[in-house]
Order: C-alpha cells, then structure tokens, then sequence
C-alpha cells in the first residue's frame, strides 16, 4: 500500500553546516535545498571588474559600501 508524502523536508540554515567544503554551492532558499557547481574563473573575472566599477562610483560620491561575497542569510 502506497501513502502519500504528507511532509516535505523543509531545510535551514543549520542544516548548511552539515555539508562538505568540496567546491559545491550550497544554498536554501524558502527551505529548499539548491546545490550547484562554484563559478567559473569568467563568472569570478567579471564579478570583479563590476566590483572595482562600483567601488570606485561609491568611494568618488560616498556612497554606499560594495562587497563581493556577503553571504547574505534571511530568515524570519
């Protein structure tokens, strides 16, 4: 007899820490889990030629504060 999945697993931030450094992206976004490979070197590349482009509009006007890779963690 078959029964039907009645509760979804519903990932925290907790959780990250149970996951290997290997190279993969862990993330959880609204208690899902989402895995992906880390960028490639282009991706990076970019993201800090942008970075540097920013930085130096907010560093001339004093405005706002960039930073690469914040890390950023939501939660209610």
């Amino acid at each position: 007899m078959n029964q039907p999945i009645s509760e979804r697993v519903r990932w925290n931030t907790a959780d990250l820490e149970l996951f290997p450094d290997n190279g993969n992206r862990y993330e959880i976004i609204d208690g899902e889990l989402f895995v992906t490979r880390a960028p490639h070197w282009n991706h990076q590349k970019t993201c800090v030629r942008i970075s540097t482009f920013l930085d130096n509009c907010s560093q001339t006007t004093g405005l706002g504060e960039v930073v690469t890779a914040p890390g950023i963690i939501f939660w209610r």
